[in-house]
């Protein structure tokens, strides 16, 4: 009899240890968000290009880098550069850039005026809306 209990016990608590590996984790990101895109992709090349640039710039200056290399490696990051340009280009980039960057200031814009017009008052020094009874502004700290 105490034996069978022991067991009993010794499923159970198998049971409620083994459980969390098989159940579906709360708040999982969907893999296709944290999927890197070609656009990611090419923009993180295109600053990489960019920075290696100004390094083999600096070497050159700097003396530690000779005139036929320093020439050599900076036709080749040009070309490649300029490689990536051209896929952005193909991709619409920046005009989605853009338009998208134009949009959010619309919008931001938008939600700015409807705030002031809903009758809150306003800071004199930075214009955000005031919380009533309070004697200073929460984002500049002026007193009112």
């Amino acid at each position: 009899m105490i034996f069978l209990a022991g067991v009993t016990v010794t499923v159970l608590a198998a049971i409620y240890v083994f459980m969390p590996l098989f159940r579906e984790p709360k708040g999982n990101i969907e893999v296709e968000l944290l999927a890197e895109t070609d656009l990611d992709r090419l923009l993180n090349r295109k600053a990489v290009v960019y920075s290696n640039l100004k390094d083999l710039e600096f070497e050159h200056k700097m003396g530690r880098l000779g005139e036929a290399d320093f020439h050599r490696l900076e036709a080749g990051f040009k070309a490649e550069a300029a490689e990536i340009l051209s896929r952005l280009d193909q991709l619409g980039a920046a005009e989605n850039l853009d338009d998208g960057i134009e949009q959010a200031i619309a919008a931001r814009k938008s939600q700015l005026a409807a705030g002031s017009k809903t009758g809150l008052a306003t800071c004199p020094s930075c214009g955000a809306d005031l919380v009533p009874g309070k004697q200073f502004c929460a984002d500049c700290g002026r007193r009112l």
